[in-house]
């Protein structure tokens, strides 16, 4: 007897060819009624037997297109229309539950059309399909159709319209679809956007590179500045003229055999390079032919695999790796308009490769390690922004909150009925053009998501940026802000993350950072908490040392080197000589109230110091760190390695860390000529075995079976490696670390909404 059913489908599920799946399945089982989009997912009605709708049911769950996702499936009851055969029809508007789809690379049947002479779709630098090509970048407004897209200018050809009409061809509804004759065109310019006559742009472009120029490529998700990886004299140039000195560039290769030529890549970073993200991913140096000056001081080399056409086409032509890196000024957004490229990159590329399709949205390219058996994430955006994680159970119907992040690599979180929806890296806040860029992709994912803002949450700390938009919008909208805790964010994000329910018992939470207001306003940075979703108490953290020079004690390791060595009394002059250190001393002996961390993070940026690491300054963020973890990696007997000690001193609340025996321990393998590297390595490995030192004593006195490890300093991968081998030999401990969002402030939103979410429905 047939029934009459809605089937009301949610998740990433528009443009990726879902429809024609659906009406494919249908038509083989014989079930009449039709299918559509609208802002709530896709709708399926049909009318068939019970028989039919089980079968349809379970190839919905089991054989979905490659890149869509189902969140949740409704079934509810609905009176037929006697309908004759299975059709899609046109979209529908609605309150929006579907999901915005990341960027997706080039799928391998696109790949084999750009490179076939006989296809009419030969060398095109736009060719997609519902498998693959810009989703996020180029969407203005939900539901996802053409006219909501950059790609509205762009009407289709015949041959296209017939492809977009069939549901039985790939390119069914490929929003992006077009060809040579209808679709974006490629535009080579010189500094100053005089056109450059030649018959193939893509070739001619290679020539150039290969010539010693650099080229500002326009991307999917915003401009890069590229050049020949092999060109010693080009990447000179290119640091100069970006102002980059040290900070390590990303890399490009044509295909994963050219990779393996200079890295090692496990079978898991394989994976990653060619899944649908196709991030950076952070390979050690196996063959290093190429110039040190890509990544200076580095064990490791940041590449990816082209990731659209236009790169994939360019890198055929190309026997060496392109070197790339953002298309911006210093500290500033990736710039996506051809008309600023050309502006504010004067003088620094030679040549402009651009297009005349728009980004609608800037996506950076998202940055990834495998470390601990899992992916790390470094860096979330293309590819994997602004895909949601789902609501573990308690945190459902907090629709409205907007949590807002922190002040440096920042994202935010916006939580709809059944999502949190943390955004692509935003970045530092540091320029007015950043902070623009933060409230424009605010208003954007209310606009996309339908879902206004009713409730914030922000950083304890008053003055990050994020925390003044979120004062300026509560007082100007009239609405309820609440602040967190820096690093009970941390811990709360990596719980949300690993699916930890709402009332989920107390965790140990370890947080090594480089700093974040604390309760008692001063600068965590090194603590162990005690905590759930709702509250924490502080039980150890690492001895407060002075911030000499406040802001630049971050930029320059040797004003922390010097807190720690005066702080213990420590004799170093002779690692001092001609730093200004006299007016310290007499700061330190002043009545004046200094500002105090407890960071592990300028820990880190200390002993580099002594170990002859930016001497001076860093010229990017934890560039000593970074440096001090590649200068470890280089020990070549960590096996016989011992180990620096530290010192738990009982407070009345808590425990104090005291490092000072590890200072001592340290000078003295500096003067008894102990390799650098190997001193290195003994500090990395000192500080993983007294965070199991410490969570072992505490478990003696608390309730607790799982340890959270959160904070940027946990992007080391070297001490993470460490601190898991130690704990696969405990038992009845859990190790929760972040996988799906970076251990650094990237994943601070999530956790600023979690908590405010937690706390209103434990207090009201």
């Amino acid at each position: 007897m047939p029934i009459g059913k809605q089937i009301i489908i949610t998740g990433a599920i528009q443009g990726v060819g879902f429809r024609p799946f659906v009406y494919n399945i249908a038509r083989q089982l014989d079930i009449v009624g039709e299918v559509y989009n609208d802002s709530a997912g896709v709708i399926i009605i049909v009318q068939c037997t019970n028989s039919q709708l089980n079968l349809l049911l379970s190839s919905l769950e089991n054989n979905t297109p490659v890149l869509a996702t189902i969140t949740n499936i409704k079934i509810e009851e609905v009176q037929f229309d006697g309908y004759v055969d299975f059709s899609i029809t046109q979209s529908r508007g609605g309150k929006v539950a579907t999901l915005v789809l990341p960027d997706a690379c080039i799928c391998n049947d696109c790949i084999n059309d750009i490179t076939n002479k006989n296809n009419r779709r030969y060398g095109y630098a736009f060719t997609n399909c519902t498998n693959c090509g810009p989703r996020f970048s180029i969407i203005k407004k939900m539901p996802y159709d053409r006219q909501s897209t950059s790609m509205a200018p762009f009407m289709m050809c015949q041959k296209c319209v017939q492809e977009y009409q069939n549901p039985n061809n790939r390119r069914f509804h490929a929003q992006p679809n077009a060809c040579h004759h209808c679709g974006p065109q490629l535009q080579l310019t010189d500094s100053a956007g005089k056109d450059i006559a030649c018959n193939d742009i893509i070739v001619k472009t290679a020539t150039l590179l290969k010539q010693g120029k650099i080229i500002a490529i326009k991307g999917i998700g915003g401009f890069h500045l590229a050049c020949l990886a092999n060109i010693e004299s080009t990447i000179a140039t290119l640091r100069k003229r970006k102002h980059r000195a040290h900070k390590p560039f990303a890399l490009m290769a044509k295909d994963i055999t050219t990779i393996k030529k200079y890295c090692q890549v496990s079978p898991q970073e394989e994976n990653l390079l060619t899944n649908s993200a196709s991030p950076i991913v952070l390979l050690k140096i196996d063959n290093n032919t190429l110039p040190s000056q890509i990544a200076p001081k580095q064990k490791k080399l940041g590449f990816m695999l082209p990731y659209t056409p236009l790169h994939y086409l360019l890198l055929q032509q190309l026997d060496t790796p392109l070197l790339l890196t953002s298309g911006n000024k210093s500290c500033n957004p990736q710039i996506t308009n051809n008309q600023q490229a050309l502006q504010e990159l004067e003088g620094v590329a030679d040549y402009f490769l651009m297009h005349n399709r728009d980004i609608i949205n800037r996506v950076d390219d998202s940055v990834v390690q495998f470390s601990t058996d899992k992916a790390q994430m470094i860096r979330r955006a293309r590819g994997y922004a602004p895909t949601a994680l789902p609501l573990p159970n308690g945190f459902e119907n907090c629709q409205g909150l907007l949590a807002v992040g922190a002040e440096l690599k920042n994202t935010f979180c916006l939580m709809t009925q059944s999502n949190a929806l943390i955004s692509q890296h935003i970045g530092d806040l540091k320029t007015l053009e950043s902070y623009q860029d933060f409230e424009y992709n605010i208003d954007l994912y209310q606009r996309l998501y339908m879902t206004p803002i009713q409730h914030l949450v922000a950083d304890l700390h008053p003055d990050y940026l994020s925390s003044k938009y979120a004062d300026n919008y509560a007082q100007t909208h009239d609405i309820k802000l609440d602040t967190v805790a820096h690093h009970h964010a941390h811990i709360a994000a990596c719980l949300f993350e690993n699916g930890r329910t709402i009332n989920s018992k107390k965790v140990l939470g370890v947080v090594w950072d480089g700093m974040g207001l604390g309760a008692d306003n001063s600068l965590w940075g090194g603590e162990f908490l005690l905590a759930d979703y709702s509250s924490f108490s502080r039980l150890a953290h690492f001895e407060y040392t002075p911030l000499l020079g406040g802001d630049k004690a971050q930029n320059e390791p040797w004003r922390m080197a010097y807190a720690y060595c005066k702080q213990y009394q420590i004799s170093a002059s002779a690692y001092f000589s001609g730093k200004p250190t006299t007016e310290f001393d007499a700061l330190l002996n002043s009545d004046l109230v200094l500002n105090n961390t407890s960071s592990v993070g300028r820990l880190f940026d200390a002993v580099a110091y002594l170990l002859g690491i930016c001497s001076h300054k860093i010229s990017y963020e934890a560039q000593a760190a970074i440096e001090l973890e590649n200068m470890a990696s280089a020990c070549l007997n960590f096996d016989a390695q011992p180990t620096y000690e530290f010192e738990l001193k009982q407070a009345k609340n808590h425990t104090h860390i005291d490092s000072k025996k590890l200072w001592i321990a340290i000078l003295k393998d500096l003067e008894n000529q102990v390799k650098r590297e190997d001193i290195a390595y003994r500090f990395h490995l000192s500080l993983a075995q007294l965070l199991v030192e410490v969570v072992l004593q505490f478990k003696q006195t608390h309730p607790f079976d799982t340890v959270v490890l959160s904070g940027g300093v946990f992007h080391n991968q070297l001490l993470s490696t460490q601190i898991s081998a130690l704990f696969a030999n405990i038992d009845n401990i859990t190790l929760l670390t972040h996988s799906k969002l970076p251990c650094g402030d990237g994943s601070i939103s999530l956790g600023q909404a979690a908590i405010c979410i937690a706390k209103e429905k434990k207090y009201g």
